[in-house]
């Protein structure tokens, strides 16, 4: 499993940065070389691999899937890349940051926490930020993630959002050819909702709310589920959002002691997007440890009604 120290950075600028003026590496096809802003984590880190999920007949989107944070490249903003699709979901960090360095991700799109697109994000190479963390660098404008758009070209701030994320949200590129001309994707979007013990999110767009037990999005061993089932239990109605902040899951506790403060996960849903193009959406999902963080993503390749891990990676080192 890979995971990532979380911190609050505080509050953001909600203006366009620029990522210039970095010295270009001299050897290879490396891009930009960026110092780190802090010492690498002495924590081992360790990926798990799995098996690719399987991908509906049709669904042939090809997109990278990365964490667009303001300040995590010497103050610049960045993306962290996190899983790809093409003809099926890869987490491996060599094969999508190949992607990126070929040219192949030439624009980003950063979503607020209203699950509108918040800002743009131009992609002009690789940057090392940290040992054996390359990000994707570039220009972007735009607001910052953790806003949604008040109309008229104004943007509020969500305080939770930060909190949660660090200011961070995702953002999607559709894989292109280097010599074609960028493109702004456009990604339907949707929400979720906590109601007693379950989640619940509209998976397939028919209208129905499928229902997902948070007790099964942790395994045995307190680490991400391979499939997630739905309850056909039904659970009062709630206001679907796209983002959703702070769900405790907390293991059963022995009779009459509280549940181990060691072993309770924090739950974010950083966004409700149908990325692969197969008309069901994915959750995107931070999971926070006690001192680790990472980000998994579940699809519905099979049916709106189980949820298959199809990757999980680390972000930023915080």
């Amino acid at each position: 499993m890979v995971h990532a120290m979380a911190k609050d950075r505080g509050k953001l600028p909600r203006v366009a940065w620029f990522l210039a003026g970095l010295a270009v590496s001299g050897g290879g096809a490396c891009g930009p070389r960026v110092a780190p802003d802090r010492p690498f984590p002495e924590e081992a880190v360790v990926h798990r691999e799995r098996a690719p999920g399987t991908v509906k007949a049709g669904a042939g989107r090809q997109v990278v899937v990365g964490e667009l944070c303001p300040q995590s490249a010497a103050g610049r903003p960045a993306i962290a890349p996190l899983l790809m699709h093409t003809t099926q979901w890869i987490d491996t960090a060599s094969e999508i940051t190949s992607a990126i360095e070929r040219g192949a991700t030439p624009r980003f799109v950063a979503f607020g926490v209203d699950g509108k697109v918040a800002g743009v994000f131009n992609t002009v190479g690789l940057a090392d930020i940290a040992l054996g963390q390359s990000v994707a660098a570039g220009t972007y404008i735009g607001g910052v993630p953790c806003t949604s758009d008040a109309g008229q070209g104004q943007r509020t701030e969500d305080p939770r959002c930060a909190a949660a994320t660090s200011g961070c949200g995702v953002a999607v590129a559709e894989l292109t050819r280097p010599d074609d001309p960028p493109e702004t994707p456009a990604f339907p979007t949707g929400g979720a909702c906590v109601s007693g013990d379950a989640i619940g999110v509209d998976i397939d767009g028919d209208g129905a709310v499928e229902w997902f037990p948070l007790a099964q999005a942790l395994d045995g061993i307190r680490g991400p589920a391979q499939e997630w089932a739905a309850t056909q239990t039904a659970r009062p109605a709630c206001t679907p959002a796209f983002v959703v902040y702070g769900v405790k899951l907390e293991p059963e506790a022995a009779a009459g002691k509280p549940p181990d403060p060691r072993a309770v996960v924090t739950l974010d849903l950083l966004g409700v997007i149908d990325l692969d193009g197969d008309g069901r959406k994915e959750l995107v999902i931070a999971l926070r440890f006690p001192t680790v963080r990472t980000v998994v993503v579940y699809s519905a390749a099979s049916s709106p009604q189980r949820l298959e891990l199809v990757g999980e990676a680390q972000s930023f080192q915080k």
